[in-house]
C-alpha cells in the first residue's frame, strides 16, 4: 500500500483484514526475540528424599516457606535458566516492552485484554515495581478464577451436563469455589478421589469427578493416573504396555483401589422414613412407570438422575481379572488386591474401602511423580512449554530439558504446600517471563532452551472473553447460572418416597403435553392469521394472546426440571442486566467463557476457537482454521464489536479529537499506541469516512496477527 494515498474504508478493511487473515492462518510476527535452539536430554531424576522441608510421613513440609524464600524463588529460577542457556551458548531473552507486559499479564493471568482504564493506569504509571504490583494484584483476582477454570475444566473434562445425563453444575460450582479459596492442589485431588454422598447436595460437588465416568470404572483410574501421576496406563488395560513397563496385571491392581465406587440413582433415599407402606418402595414406582407416556417417564427419569444421584464407596479394594486375561502371573477371574504402582504400599485390607489410603498415597510429597506432574503443568501454562514433554507421558526414563530446574520447581511446590496460587506467581514474577516470546515453532526432534515464554495463539477463551472485553462493562462481574436452584430442589425433595417422586413425575409429565398441545394450537393460529379477513383477525389475536398466558402459568421459574438441566435463572445477572447480555445473530448470552454452559455448543465462537469438547482429557486446540478466519471477519466482531451498543463504540463516541479516537482504539485492542504511520492511516480513514470509518479501523485491528498472537 502506498504511504501517500489512503483507501477507503471498505478497502482499508480489505487491505488490513489480508493481513489479519494471513496472521489468523499462522504467519509469524516479527517480534524480534531471540532465535531458540534445543534444550537438553537429561533425565528428571528426583531421587528419593531430594525434597526437602518435609517431616517423613507428613502430608505437608514440616514448615511454609519464608518471606524470604518466596522472594528469592524467582531469582533462582531465572539464574538456572540463564546458566543452562549459557552452557548452551544460547542468548537471553530480550525484555518485553510495558505495553507488551501489559497485555501479556492480562491474557494469561485472567483470560483477557486489559480494558481502556487498566491499561492507561498501567502505561502511564511510573512506578519501578509495577510490573510485580500488576502480577500480584491479577493473581487472586476474579478473572484469575475463571482463566483457571477454564485450564481444569479441560484437564477434568468438566461438562454442564455429565455424560449428557446428569447435572454437572455442582461439580462446576465446587472446582470454582475450590480455586477461589485457593484450596491446596492435594487437597483438592484427594477431595475428589474420596468423594461419596448424594451428587447434587450442597457442598459435595467433588463426586462430580466419579459422576463424569458413571459405569466406566476402569476409565476413571486410567484418567486419574494420567492427570495426577502423567502416566498413560490405557494400553494396559487389555494387554501389557507396548513402550512401558505397566504389565496388565498392575494395572488392574491399581483399580482396585476405586474399581468398586459407583455411581447410583437410588430412589429409597436415606432419610426416607422406616417402614415406608406397601407400594412406596422403588419397585413399586417402576412398575407404574413402565405404563406410563412418554413425557412421564422422561420426567421421572430426570428426577430420579438428581434426587437419588449419589457416589457409593466401594466395601472392598479388590477386583477380578477379566474372563480373556492371557498371561501366567494370575488367572482369569482371579482376585488381585489393590496395589500401588509404585513406591510406599497404601495399608489397606481387602474388605475396606481403599481410598483414602489412595489418596493420600498418590498425593503425598513422598511420592515425587505428583509433584512433578503438577509443577511440570504449572511451568507449561505458564511459559507455553513443559520441562517434560508430553506433560501427562512420564516414564523411568523421561528427560527434562532443565533437570536442575525440574528438581528445583518440584522441591518448589512442596515448599509452597500446593499452592499453585504461589507456585504460579513466583514463575510470573520471573524475569525470563518478562522476556519477548521465542517465536521459533516447537520442534519435539530438536531441543528447546527457555530464553522467553513459547509465542503462542490466543486460546478459545482468552479470544472470546477478549472480544467481550470490546462489549461488556465490567465483564468479571457478570454471572451465569449457579447450582443454587438444583441444591434447593435436592433439599426440599430428598426425604420423598418413590412414590412421592413417581407423582411429581406425573403431575410435570402432564404440564409438558399441556405444552405441546398449546404450541400446536399457538402454530395453527398464527397460520390462520396469514389467510384471514380482516375481521377474522381480532379474534385470532385474542386467542394468541390467550394461549400466552395459557402457556405462561404452565411454563414457570419454579418448574423443577429447569433447576435439573441447570438452566436457574442466576440473581443479579450484571449491571447492565440480563437482556442486555443477550448477544445478537444467535450468539447467546453475553458471558465469560467460564460462566457459560461447558463445553458450548458447536458452531459457538468459542468451539470454532479450539474449545474442548471435554470427551478427552487437555483436549483444546489454539491450532488455527480457515472458519476463525471467517468468523473474525465476517460474525461476532461485526454483530457486537464494532456495533453501536458495544463497550469500545461508547467509549471511541465520547471522545471529540480524531487523534484521540485512534489512540483509544489501538489501547483497547493491542494494549498500545499506535506508530506515526499507523495513527497517520487511521486518521485519513476516519476522517473520510465519519463513524462508519473508525468501526472499519477497529475492525482490521481486530483481524491482525497481533491481537491473536500473546506476545
Amino acid at each position: 500500500m502506498r504511504q501517500d494515498t489512503m483507501p477507503s474504508p471498505r478497502r482499508l478493511r480489505s487491505s488490513w483484514a489480508s493481513w489479519g487473515l494471513a496472521l489468523i492462518l499462522g504467519g509469524s510476527l516479527p517480534l524480534g526475540a531471540a532465535d531458540v535452539v534445543l534444550a537438553s536430554n537429561t533425565t528428571v531424576g528426583t531421587p528419593a528424599g531430594s525434597i526437602p522441608r518435609t517431616a517423613p510421613g507428613a502430608e505437608h513440609p514440616a514448615g511454609p516457606l519464608s518471606a524470604a524464600e518466596i522472594l528469592n524463588a524467582s531469582h533462582t529460577i531465572d539464574q538456572l535458566l540463564d546458566a543452562d542457556l549459557a552452557a548452551h551458548q544460547v542468548k537471553a531473552g530480550v525484555k518485553t516492552s510495558d505495553e507488551q507486559f501489559l497485555r501479556r499479564a492480562y491474557l494469561e493471568m485472567i483470560g483477557r485484554i486489559p480494558t481502556f482504564d487498566e491499561a492507561t493506569a498501567f502505561l502511564t504509571s511510573r512506578k519501578s515495581s509495577k510490573r510485580q504490583e500488576l502480577v500480584h494484584s491479577l493473581i487472586g483476582s476474579e478473572g484469575w478464577i475463571s482463566q483457571q477454570y477454564n485450564f481444569w475444566a479441560d484437564l477434568l473434562r468438566v461438562e454442564t451436563r455429565l455424560n449428557d445425563r446428569y447435572p454437572g453444575q455442582p461439580y462446576i460450582d465446587w472446582l470454582k469455589q475450590a480455586l477461589r479459596d485457593d484450596m491446596p492442589y492435594d487437597q483438592m485431588v484427594r477431595s475428589m478421589l474420596t468423594a461419596e454422598g448424594p451428587a447434587i447436595e450442597k457442598g459435595n460437588g467433588a463426586a462430580g469427578y466419579y459422576v463424569r465416568d458413571a459405569g466406566m470404572p476402569l476409565d476413571n483410574m486410567s484418567n486419574t493416573v494420567q492427570i495426577f501421576l502423567g502416566t498413560q496406563l490405557t494400553c494396559a488395560q487389555c494387554h501389557n504396555h507396548p513402550n512401558d513397563k505397566w504389565t496388565r496385571k498392575d494395572y488392574f491392581e491399581m483399580a482396585a483401589f476405586t474399581a468398586g465406587t459407583s455411581v447410583t440413582r437410588n430412589l429409597n433415599p436415606p432419610g426416607m422414613a422406616k417402614g415406608a407402606g406397601k407400594g412406596q418402595g422403588a419397585g413399586a414406582a417402576y412398575r407404574q412407570i413402565a405404563q406410563s407416556t412418554p413425557e412421564v417417564k422422561n420426567a421421572f427419569r430426570m428426577l430420579t438422575y438428581t434426587i437419588g444421584l449419589k457416589v457409593q464407596a466401594p466395601n472392598a479394594s479388590t477386583i477380578a481379572l477379566p474372563a480373556d486375561y492371557q498371561y501366567k502371573d494370575a488367572k482369569p477371574g482371579e482376585q488381585v488386591e489393590a496395589h500401588a504402582m509404585f513406591g510406599e504400599q497404601p495399608s489397606v485390607g481387602a474388605r475396606q474401602d481403599g481410598r483414602a489410603a489412595y489418596a493420600k498415597w498418590l498425593t503425598s510429597p513422598d511420592n515425587p511423580r505428583f509433584t512433578e506432574v503438577i509443577a511440570n503443568r504449572m511451568w507449561r501454562k505458564v511459559m507455553g512449554l513443559g520441562l517434560v514433554e508430553p506433560v501427562d507421558h512420564f516414564t523411568d526414563s523421561t528427560q527434562a530439558s532443565n533437570p536442575e530446574l525440574m528438581q528445583f520447581i518440584t522441591r518448589l511446590m512442596v515448599g509452597v504446600k500446593y499452592d499453585l496460587r504461589k507456585f504460579s506467581e513466583i514463575l510470573y514474577q520471573t524475569e525470563a517471563w518478562g522476556h519477548m516470546s521465542n517465536k521459533q515453532e516447537y520442534n519435539p526432534a530438536e531441543p528447546y532452551y527457555f530464553s522467553g515464554p513459547l509465542l503462542h495463539r490466543m486460546s478459545a477463551s482468552q479470544v472470546w472473553d477478549s472480544l467481550l472485553t470490546l462489549v461488556v462493562n465490567d465483564l468479571d462481574a457478570q454471572k451465569g447460572p449457579t447450582a443454587e436452584g438444583l441444591y434447593a430442589f435436592y433439599d426440599a425433595n430428598k426425604d420423598k418416597t418413590p412414590a412421592d417422586i413417581y407423582q411429581m413425575a406425573v403431575s410435570l409429565g402432564e404440564k409438558r403435553v399441556k405444552l405441546k398441545a398449546i404450541q400446536t394450537e399457538m402454530i395453527a393460529t398464527r397460520t390462520a392469521m396469514d389467510t384471514a379477513t380482516p375481521a377474522e383477525i381480532p379474534a385470532l389475536r385474542a386467542k394468541i394472546q390467550e394461549l400466552m398466558e395459557s402457556r405462561k402459568a404452565l411454563d414457570t421459574d419454579n418448574d423443577p426440571l429447569r433447576a435439573l438441566i441447570g438452566m436457574a435463572k442466576q440473581a443479579g445477572a450484571g449491571k447492565q442486566g440480563e437482556k442486555r447480555l443477550m448477544g445478537a445473530g444467535g450468539v447467546g448470552p453475553l458471558l465469560r467463557a467460564s460462566e457459560l454452559p461447558s463445553p458450548a455448543p458447536a458452531g459457538h465462537l468459542l468451539r470454532t476457537f479450539g474449545q474442548s469438547d471435554r470427551q478427552l482429557i487437555d483436549n483444546s486446540s489454539d491450532n488455527p482454521a480457515v472458519t476463525q478466519a471467517l468468523t473474525l471477519l465476517n460474525g461476532f466482531i461485526d454483530s457486537e464489536v464494532v456495533s453501536e451498543h458495544s463497550l469500545l463504540t461508547g467509549t471511541i463516541a465520547k471522545i471529540s479529537d480524531p487523534t484521540d479516537k485512534v489512540r483509544a482504539m489501538f489501547l483497547m485492542i493491542l494494549s498500545r499506541q499506535p506508530t506515526d504511520k499507523e495513527l497517520s492511516m487511521a486518521l485519513r480513514s476516519a476522517a473520510s469516512g465519519g463513524q462508519a470509518a473508525v468501526a472499519d479501523v477497529a475492525w482490521a485491528l481486530l483481524n491482525t496477527n497481533e491481537f491473536i498472537f500473546i506476545r
